[in-house]
């Protein structure tokens, strides 16, 4: 959720005042060491602890499974928290009044809209649905179908299962008729309002914090569509959500992994025979923010789709989405259904132990990727050979760097049987990076690269730059814009820890290179060299910009001739370079 209507300078504000270390030892057990405070990470499965605590810097890292945040990131993820409910919390914490405003530009943002009435009024329907599915004789042939499907009622009442009565009005007239538009609960058309779900058994969507936000819709008969959904809401958002997560994290808070399969029946079908992992998005392909979401809990993914056309594209979409995620610690795989079967009718056919022994053979990431793009080539051909490097480059270059990169794109080079002579630039890579430097092709990180991680690991260090220096660090092409971002920011608040200074690119497009650049120098930089490593940084850094801009000019001069202005700067910086 957008930082956008609560104030920046508020949530930098709530941020200096709370104490991460209390905030995480208040839920987990702290131990000091050295600089830093250490506990077995929340976040995934480990028994030597490497999820450390930064009180100097207001962040956590976790050399583990990369997990890596500030205050509001840590309540997101451990409290199952929104951001406008995590600033909320370690506001009161820190007994400060959320400020409200209007969207008139005075730079004060109105405030989150009070979903609340929108919740319980979803958490009604669904008790009045459940009613329904108990009482209702009409609802003897939803029943039979469940039960038809293996589902008890047990199962029913854990996941809240209910039925939409059939007649176009049944919901309570005394509900105020435009919270249940609001609610997607009503459509209204030609000055009449009716039920939007009708003779369908019901199953509600709950979010992480089991509150319900949406409804699923399933038809008894072959109506179409079989399947409705609730539209977007307030509460509500397709691409985001999953069914199934909240049931799987109250079962297990830290599973071993997650299956994402198809449908509500699928994720129920497999808790019922003991296998409660399962979660299933909403109608739509899997999403970026679907994988982001299902990291948090799992360092491991197994996507589990039928075997048709349509599942397999479902499992294309699925490892696209997950290509920006991937990186060592985590796992994606990939179960291809035998034909004719989903995860419900296997599990019911073949047994959980057959389905579970299916899911631990899946295919793993590198393996599935492969194969796929290899699928309609001829690899003895050269041609095709030719085609996997332009198929693969392009989404390879998705995947942050790293050794699981490199490991991959050594498996494309032993396919194709072609090394180039230097990695080159990922296509994309200067507009997701914001112009940022790249590594260079040994992988060791760049110098702008470099600079930027030490302004962002310690903000303190924008102090010892010189007005000449900043000004042809921000001016360089590559990284200049991401660090005239950061230096302005510190120049305005030069006391911003690490911590609040990530906080500002929140939802921003620096946002994923910035919590990578932090994260290298997290593992990377010594305290104690902080700064000599900084000057001889911003040395060598001026050096190299000097020479480009001295060869961009000269080889300028050979096509055209400069201008004035240009001349002077040659001469000038040749000058200084003793050329």
């Amino acid at each position: 959720m957008r930082a956008g209507r609560i104030p920046r300078e508020f949530i930098q504000e709530v941020l200096a005042r709370v104490d991460l270390v209390e905030l995480i030892g208040g839920r987990l057990s702290l131990k000091r060491s050295g600089h830093s405070y250490m506990a077995r990470c929340p976040f995934h499965n480990e028994k030597t602890p490497s999820f450390t605590v930064r009180q100097d810097k207001q962040f956590y890292h976790c050399y583990g499974c990369g997990a890596h945040g500030n205050a509001i990131s840590f309540l997101m993820e451990y409290d199952r928290l929104n951001f406008i409910e995590a600033v909320r919390q370690l506001a009161e914490q820190a007994g400060l009044p959320v400020p409200t405003g209007d969207d008139t530009g005075s730079g004060v943002a109105s405030p989150a809209p009070d979903t609340q009435p929108l919740l319980d009024l979803q958490d009604k329907a669904a008790q009045f649905y459940a009613l329904q599915l108990k009482t209702r004789p009409d609802a003897a042939r939803a029943v039979d179908y469940l039960r038809n499907r293996g589902i008890t009622g047990e199962l029913a009442r854990r996941f809240r299962l209910g039925y939409a009565p059939p007649g176009w009005r049944n919901l309570p007239p005394q509900w105020p008729e435009p919270d249940l538009i609001s609610a997607g609960l009503c459509i209204r058309k030609d000055d009449t309002t009716y039920d939007r779900f009708r003779d369908r058994i019901m199953f509600p969507i709950r979010n992480r914090r089991g509150q319900v936000i949406g409804f699923g819709g399933r038809v008894l008969n072959d109506d179409k569509p079989k399947y409705i959904n609730s539209p977007e809401t307030p509460v509500f958002r397709k691409h985001r959500e999953l069914y199934g997560l909240y049931e799987a994290l109250e079962h297990t808070r830290q599973p071993a992994r997650l299956l994402l399969v198809e449908g509500y029946m699928d994720v129920i079908a497999l808790a019922g025979s003991g296998i409660h992992e399962a979660v299933a998005t909403l109608g739509t392909a899997t999403s970026e923010e679907h994988i982001q979401s299902l990291f948090r809990y799992s360092s491991e993914l197994v996507f589990c789709f039928d075997g048709d056309r349509a599942g397999l594209q479902a499992a294309w979409k699925a490892l696209e989405a997950a290509l920006p995620y991937l990186r060592e610690g985590r796992q994606v795989r990939f179960l291809t259904l035998p034909g004719g079967h989903d995860p419900d009718s296997l599990v019911r056919a073949s047994g959980p132990a057959h389905f579970l022994a299916q899911v631990d053979a899946a295919r793993p990431f590198s393996e599935y990727f492969f194969e796929r793009l290899c699928d309609s080539l001829d690899m003895q051909r050269i041609e095709s050979r030719a085609s996997l490097i332009k198929l693969a480059t392009p989404l390879i270059a998705k995947i942050p760097a790293g050794v699981f990169r490199s490991l991959l794109e050594q498996k494309l080079a032993e396919l194709s049987g072609y090394q180039p002579a230097a990695r080159p630039t990922p296509p994309g890579s200067a507009r997701r990076n914001n112009g940022s430097a790249s590594s260079s092709a040994s992988g060791k990180p760049s110098l702008m690269r470099i600079f930027l991680a030490l302004l962002l690991y310690e903000p303190r260090l924008a102090g010892l730059l010189t007005e000449a220096s900043r000004q042809q660090i921000i001016a360089a092409p590559r990284g200049g814009a991401l660090a005239e971002k950061i230096l302005a920011l510190l120049q305005d608040n030069p006391n911003l820890s690490s911590g609040s200074l990530q906080e500002t690119f929140r939802d921003e497009p620096e946002e994923g290179f910035v919590r990578e650049l932090l994260i290298w120098a997290t593992s990377n930089m010594v305290s104690s060299q902080l700064e000599a490593e900084f000057t001889g940084t911003v040395h060598k850094l001026e050096q190299r910009l000097t020479e480009q801009r001295i060869g961009l000019l000269l080889d300028k001069s050979t096509r055209s001739a400069l201008d004035g202005k240009e001349q002077d700067e040659l001469r000038t910086l040749l000058r200084h370079t003793g050329k």
